[in-house]
């Protein structure tokens, strides 16, 4: 991987501040009395060590993207970034405090205040970084402490197993440089293939059969459009809902169509590695033809709604929860959306994920997220990096298997969700998600007694319970509690029992290139896809687009990808 360099002047200062700080931390050591020192080295090396005396740490805070105004109203409304649920929980436990440096929202907001961090010289004791490459700058210019004895000797049993759940694709592998952990990644959890979601009411009106293939998902599309399944006898329904740009940050994407190119072997925008091991582009393969003739044939006959070009998110929902739209493509979250959240409400209409549309071998061919959503670093020269670790420790198990009232504000709080952890990092399973649903189906089916689940488990447990008894009871349900039990128990559920194919990327990050590049080759693809669909221009435009790109410096960023995977393998 090339060499990202920060000022050698911000390099320079940092590394001055750190071996002062040094001298100054030892100092604090030497006043202690043999007692006292054996109290803080025991909390030190110990995964849930309650120090003896409050130690306070500098971070930034992630907030989360709802307003503050979800907590008028509640015991929580006077709760702070420096003192709420999660704050009060973690000084409960270890003893430690946050002084936070910046507060934002996650996201762009709380990137651009970690970017004026670093510019300004001064960045926390503890911080979250979002951007990998951010994390690699901080590596290369020695700004962040080595952490391998913090993570080999405190990290617990939960986090180690859950970064080992991720096979080949470790989290932990993102953070090594030279042998040595440099920080403590926040794990991505695989959020399985997306699914062909359709009203089940009209399925039922229409006495039909749930599709599997292309050519049976076409069929149901065309009965949607053709056969009045809203009952209203006019002509107004529309076919497949669809994203303007088609395709692309699988499997985030809901109302994307990635599930019909994929089941032709096709896999647009995303890396792959090809038969001689090397980094191509997907977008630019010669499987992409099939699927893009497909996909222009089905929107000629009005099987992808006509308009998909101009509807923006707002519009596919409104189009959905108005009743004129029984099919999309998205993830197992699905039913959060208000698209299935006022449909539910207002027009009493089912859904049920189906997998579909499937490839050659009866599955759906899925594609992998990257296993890292982030990373905690450790200021160089910080008294307490141990502090780091502890941290996400009581947050990935402690906090979820303490069953004592100390957790009562954290369960009550994640309904809340304004405030995240101090630093806002879980380590689960790549497949946690399906592990909880397993577990709460094991109570809500009486294989199991509720003791056994964890707190945020149980808050699973109670809003299935709570939308099974307005299920029961004939009335409907509370959204929230419709949204957790369509998704978690009923969507999760296939995971299991109708498990795909997964393609991993061969590469998740930004190039050199890329940061300049990557906007007007995106454009160029875009325009090129949307004019072969809506049959602007015949199947030679898309040769003519692989031709283009490559010239216009995707060959240069292929070049610098696979130089950095082959850096990466060196190490």
């Amino acid at each position: 991987m090339k060499k990202r360099t920060l000022s050698l002047v911000l390099a320079t200062a940092v590394a001055m501040t750190a071996m002062a700080g040094c001298g100054k931390e030892s100092d604090s050591m030497a006043n202690m009395s043999e007692e006292e020192r054996a109290a803080w080295e025991a909390a030190a090396n110990d995964p849930y060590g309650k120090y003896p005396e409050l130690v306070t740490y500098t971070c930034g805070y992630n907030l989360t993207a709802q307003g503050a105004d979800t907590l008028a109203g509640t015991p929580y409304e006077n709760d702070t970034p420096s003192n709420n649920a999660y704050t009060r929980y973690v000084k409960e436990i270890l003893n430690v405090q946050n002084e936070n440096m910046f507060e934002a929202q996650t996201g762009d907001d709380y990137n651009q205040k970690v970017s004026m961090a670093i510019a300004a010289q001064d960045i926390p004791d503890i911080m979250f970084v979002n951007d990998y490459s951010t994390m690699v700058e901080l590596v290369e210019n020695d700004m962040v402490e080595d952490l391998t004895d913090v993570y080999n000797n405190l990290a617990c049993e939960t986090v180690k197993a859950a970064y080992d759940s991720y096979g080949a694709n470790n989290p932990l592998n993102y953070v090594t440089f030279d042998g040595k952990i440099m920080a403590i990644p926040k794990t991505q959890l695989s959020d399985g293939q997306d699914f062909l979601w359709l009203r089940k009411d009209w399925l039922e009106k229409l006495n039909l059969k749930e599709p599997s293939t292309l050519d049976e998902v076409a069929d149901i599309l065309r009965a949607f459009i053709q056969d009045d399944p809203d009952g209203n006898g006019q002509d107004d329904t529309v076919g497949l809902a669809a994203l303007s740009t088609v395709y692309g940050d699988y499997p985030n994407n809901t109302f994307a169509i990635d599930n019909i190119f994929t089941a032709l072997g096709a896999y647009p925008d995303v890396w792959l590695t090809d038969s001689e091991g090397k980094a191509v582009y997907g977008s630019i393969q010669p499987q992409m033809k099939d699927a893009l003739q497909l996909v222009a044939d089905w929107y000629a006959e009005g099987l992808i709604d006509k308009e998909f070009t101009t509807r923006t998110n707002d519009d596919i929902v409104a189009l959905i929860s108005s009743g004129q739209c029984g099919a999309y493509i998205g993830p197992w979250w699905s039913p959060f959306s208000p698209a299935q959240t006022a449909s539910y409400a207002s027009r009493d209409a089912e859904w049920i994920n189906v997998s579909a549309p499937v490839g050659s071998d009866g599955k759906i061919n899925a594609i992998n997220t990257k296993p890292y959503a982030g990373f905690v670093v450790v200021r160089k020269g910080y008294e307490h990096p141990e502090i780091a670790m502890k941290i996400v420790n009581v947050n990935s198990e402690y906090s979820k298997q303490d069953t004592s009232d100390a957790t009562k504000e954290i369960k009550e709080n994640q309904s809340i969700a304004y405030f995240n952890w101090p630093l806002y990092c879980e380590v689960q399973p790549g497949n946690n998600a399906e592990i909880m649903t397993a577990h709460v189906a094991d109570v809500l089916n009486g294989n199991a007694d509720a003791s056994t689940l964890t707190t945020e488990e149980q808050g699973y447990y109670e809003a299935a319970v709570r939308f099974q008894d307005a299920e029961a009871a004939g009335q409907k349900a509370d959204s929230a509690d419709y949204s957790q039990y369509m998704s978690r128990m009923v969507a999760i559920y296939k995971f299991q029992t109708e498990p795909a194919n997964f393609l991993t990327p061969a590469y998740f990050e930004t190039s050199e290139t890329m940061k300049t590049k990557w906007a007007s080759l995106e454009k160029l693809e875009q325009q090129t896809i949307l004019k072969i669909i809506v049959g602007d221009e015949d199947m030679s435009a898309f040769d003519d687009f692989v031709e283009n790109w490559t010239k216009a410096g995707g060959q240069t960023i292929t070049d610098e990808i696979n130089e950095e995977i082959a850096a990466k393998a060196a190490k």
